[in-house]
C-alpha cells in the first residue's frame, strides 16, 4: 500500500471520508475550517522535523497527519459548497415566486419521468447579473419537440424554486439526491418558451453528446428495434435513460442492474480486450509494455468521454487508469493502489460523491473482488477452458455479492437469489456483446455496416434480454420488502469481515471476534425488533384529491379513505414506511367522521359533517375535500388544540384557513407544505 510520511495512505483516504462526512452533517464556516487547515498544516511540519531528527515515526506524528486529512475533508465540502462562491446564483435569489430571465447552457441529459424530461443546466445569467451553478430543468412531456443537445445555450422567462422535499414519510428524497451534486433548485419551463441562443461552447461534454446522437442516427437507420437500440445505448454509449421501465426492472429484478450502466465491469472488459488488441505490439517495438499503456488509457479516456463522463465511468476510468500503470509497474499491490489513490482523487474533486450509491457499490464490488475472490479461485481448479471461465465467472458474482450484500439491502430493500445465473450466463459474453457493438458502431459509421450483422447482434442482445426477463420472472426468488436498517448494515459488515479474516487465516482470536460480530448483529436484530413492536401512530398522508389516514400498531398497519386507493398510489405512499417499520398492511376501511386516538377526540371535517358537529369539545380536527366551513365559528365552539388539513383541499381554501388560525392562535398543519401530520 502506497504511504504518504510514513502513514498507509489506505488510513488517510478514509481519514478524508470521515473528515466529509463531519463537514457535510456538521457545517463548519470555511474561513474557521481553512484556519483549522492552516493550523494542522504546521502541527504536520513540526511534527515532522521533530520525527526526522530522533529517526523514528512517531505516534505524535501519525495522529497529526491522519487530522490533517480529516480537516482536509472538511474543508473540501465547504470549498465546493455554493454558498461560499459569491459568483453563485443563490447569492441573487430575492422572491423565487417571481418569474426572471435566466440564460443557461444544458450540461446533461437525467432520466425522464412520466411527465417530464429532465436536465441539468449550468446558469450564465440571473436577471441581467453573471452566475454560475447548476439547477434541474422540467421540460413537460407534451411540450417537449426534440431532445436538447448538451452545449445549448437559450433564455428563458421563468422561477427557480427548491427541489421540494417528500411529503409523506420514509420516501425517496430527491432534493437530498440532488444536493449531493450541489444542485438545489429546479425550474419548469415549456419547450416552446425557451429562446435559442448562438452561444453554444464546444466543450467536451457537447462533443460527447454530438458524437453519441451522431451514432445512435446511424444505428437507427438500420432494423434494431427500440430495446435493442436502447441496451446498445446503455451498455456502449452510456446513455440508460431511454430504457423502458419493464426492462429496466426485469434486471433489476435479475440482480444484473449493474450491465445497464458503464462501469467498473465494461471498463475491466474493455481493458481486457485493449490488451488483446494490442498484444502484437510485442513483437513489434522494444518498449511495447509502455506504448500499450499509454494507448491503452487513451482508449479507456475516450471511451470515458463518449459515455458521458457521469460518476461510475469517471470511477472506472481513473480506478483503471491507474491499473494500467500499476500493471506496466508490476506492483502486487497495483489493483489496491489504485483502488485507495483513484478513490482520494475523485473525493478531492467532488467530496459528496462520497454519498453517491453508485460510488459506494462499485467500491465496495472491486475491493471485494479483489480481496475474497483469489481465496475462493483456489477451492477448485478446473481442468478445462470453460470449466475455468464458468468458475471464475461464478466466484467473481459470489463475492462481489457478499461485499455488496448489506448495501444492498440498506438501499434496494430486496434480493434476487438467481443473481448467480443471471450473472454466471451474461457477464462471460458481455465481453462478446461489447467488442461487437463497438464493432458495429464503427462499421455503421463509415457505413459498411451489413443486415446480417445488425440481425445478429440484434439477436444476440434479444438472448441476452430474454433470459434476463425469464430469470426475473421467477418471483419466487426474489426477495422482497427486507427491512434493513444502518444499524444493521454496519454490524453486518464488522459480521463479514470477521469471517472473511477468519476463513483468509484461521486463528482462534478470529473465531472470537465472529463470535462477538454475530452477538453484536443480533443484539441489533432484536433491538429494532422491540422498537417496532413498540411504536404507535397514527398518520395523516398527504395524497392530491384524496385523504388517507393510516394506524401503526404492533407492526400491522390499518388504513382509512372515503373512496379506494389504487395500488400504484398506496405503494408510493406507504411502501417505503411499511419496510422501515418492518411493518404490513392490515386492511382498508371506510374514512368515519369521529375517531378516538390516545384518549384524543379527532373530528374529520368535510361539507357532510358540517350538518353533525359534535356537541363536545374536540382535540384535533382533519378538514378534507374542500368544506365550505366558517372556521372562526368552528373554533369558537369545538375549541380544538390543533387543526390539520390535507391534499384534498383547494389552495385557496388552505391559504384561508391558515390566515384564520394564526389569528385564532391555533396550531394549523398544511400537509401540502409542512407534509404527512404524524401523531404519536
Amino acid at each position: 500500500m502506497p504511504k504518504l510520511l510514513n502513514v498507509p495512505f489506505v488510513i488517510l483516504t478514509f481519514s478524508l471520508c470521515i473528515g466529509i462526512i463531519i463537514g457535510y452533517y456538521i457545517p463548519i464556516p470555511l474561513k474557521l475550517a481553512i484556519v483549522f487547515q492552516v493550523s494542522c498544516i504546521i502541527g504536520l511540519s513540526i511534527s515532522w522535523l521533530y520525527a526526522k531528527k530522533v529517526f523514528s515515526n512517531t505516534a505524535h506524528f501519525s495522529g497529526v497527519t491522519i487530522l490533517t486529512f480529516i480537516v482536509f475533508g472538511i474543508t473540501l465540502v465547504q470549498v465546493y459548497h455554493p454558498k461560499n462562491n459569491p459568483h453563485h446564483f443563490i447569492h441573487h435569489l430575492n422572491n423565487t415566486q417571481k418569474n426572471k430571465v435566466i440564460e443557461f447552457s444544458v450540461k446533461k441529459r437525467l432520466k425522464p419521468t412520466s411527465f417530464y424530461e429532465k436536465y441539468v443546466i449550468s446558469l450564465h445569467s440571473y436577471e441581467n447579473k453573471r452566475v454560475t451553478g447548476d439547477v434541474l430543468l422540467r421540460l413537460p412531456k407534451d411540450s417537449t419537440k426534440s431532445k436538447l443537445i448538451t452545449g445549448t445555450s437559450y433564455i428563458a422567462y421563468s422561477k427557480l424554486q427548491p427541489i421540494p422535499m417528500p411529503l409523506n414519510p420514509n420516501q425517496f428524497n430527491y432534493a437530498t439526491y440532488m444536493s449531493h451534486e450541489y444542485i438545489f433548485y429546479q425550474t419548469t419551463i415549456n419547450t416552446n418558451n425557451l429562446i435559442y441562443i448562438d452561444k453554444t461552447s464546444f466543450n467536451i461534454y457537447r462533443i460527447a453528446d454530438l458524437i453519441r446522437m451522431d451514432i445512435h442516427q446511424k444505428l437507427s437507420s438500420y432494423s434494431f428495434d427500440t430495446i435493442q437500440l436502447s441496451i446498445i445505448n446503455a451498455l456502449i454509449l452510456g446513455q440508460k435513460q431511454d430504457i423502458d421501465s419493464n426492462t429496466f426492472n426485469d434486471f433489476r429484478d435479475a440482480g444484473a442492474t449493474h450491465i445497464l450502466a458503464i462501469s467498473g465491469l465494461h471498463v475491466g472488459i474493455l481493458l481486457i480486450l485493449l490488451n488483446i488488441i494490442l498484444k502484437p505490439l510485442d513483437y513489434v517495438f522494444r518498449k511495447s509494455r509502455l506504448i500499450k499503456v499509454i494507448l491503452s488509457i487513451l482508449s479507456l479516456w475516450s471511451f470515458a468521454v463518449i459515455a458521458g463522463l457521469s460518476p461510475s465511468v469517471l470511477r472506472a476510468a481513473t480506478m483503471f487508469s491507474f491499473v494500467a500503470i500499476g500493471t506496466f509497474i508490476r506492483s502486487k499491490t497495483s489493483i489496491y493502489n489504485a483502488l485507495v489513490i483513484s478513490m482520494f482523487i475523485l473525493l478531492s474533486m467532488n467530496p459528496l460523491i462520497l454519498f453517491s450509491v453508485g460510488f459506494q457499490l462499485s467500491y465496495v464490488a472491486v475491493f471485494s473482488i479483489v480481496w475474497i475472490q483469489p481465496h475462493f479461485v483456489k477451492i477448485y481448479r478446473p481442468k478445462f477452458y470453460i470449466d475455468r471461465i464458468i468458475w471464475e465467472t461464478f466466484t467473481v458474482t459470489i463475492t462481489a455479492q457478499i461485499g455488496l450484500l448489506p448495501l444492498l439491502l440498506y438501499y434496494f430493500h430486496q434480493f434476487p437469489l438467481l443473481f448467480i445465473v443471471s450473472n454466471v450466463i451474461i457477464i462471460p459474453i458481455l465481453g462478446i456483446v461489447l467488442g461487437l457493438g463497438i464493432l458495429i458502431i464503427l462499421l455503421a459509421e463509415i457505413q459498411l455496416l451489413t443486415d446480417w450483422m445488425v440481425t445478429i447482434y440484434g439477436s444476440l442482445i434479444d438472448i441476452i434480454t430474454y433470459l434476463i426477463h425469464w430469470v426475473a420472472k421467477q418471483k419466487t426468488f426474489i426477495i422482497k420488502d427486507i427491512s434493513f436498517s444502518f444499524n444493521m448494515l454496519i454490524t453486518g459488515y464488522f459480521l463479514i469481515i470477521s469471517i472473511i479474516l477468519a476463513v483468509k487465516n484461521y486463528h482462534i482470536k478470529k473465531v472470537l471476534t465472529i463470535c462477538i460480530s454475530l452477538t453484536l448483529f443480533l443484539l441489533v436484530l432484536v433491538y429494532e425488533k422491540n422498537i417496532n413492536n413498540n411504536n404507535e401512530e397514527l398518520i395523516i398522508f398527504h395524497t392530491h384529491h384524496q385523504t388517507m389516514i393510516g394506524v401503526l400498531q404492533n407492526r400491522q398497519f390499518n388504513i382509512f379513505s372515503r373512496d379506494s386507493i389504487p395500488k400504484k398510489t398506496l405503494d408510493f405512499l406507504t411502501k417505503d414506511y411499511l419496510i422501515t417499520h418492518n411493518s404490513k398492511l392490515i386492511s382498508s376501511n371506510k374514512l368515519l367522521n369521529i375517531y378516538t386516538y390516545k384518549n384524543k377526540k379527532i373530528l374529520i371535517l368535510d361539507n357532510d359533517g358540517l350538518y353533525k358537529l359534535p356537541n363536545f369539545q374536540t382535540d384535533i380536527i382533519i378538514l378534507i375535500n374542500s368544506p365550505k366551513v366558517h372556521l372562526h365559528k368552528v373554533i369558537e365552539v369545538l375549541q380544538p388544540r390543533q387543526i390539520i388539513a390535507d391534499g384534498s383541499n383547494y389552495r385557496s381554501y388552505l391559504d384561508r384557513w391558515e390566515n384564520t388560525c394564526l389569528k385564532e392562535k391555533v396550531p394549523f398543519h398544511r400537509t401540502d407544505k409542512k407534509g404527512a401530520f404524524i401523531l404519536k
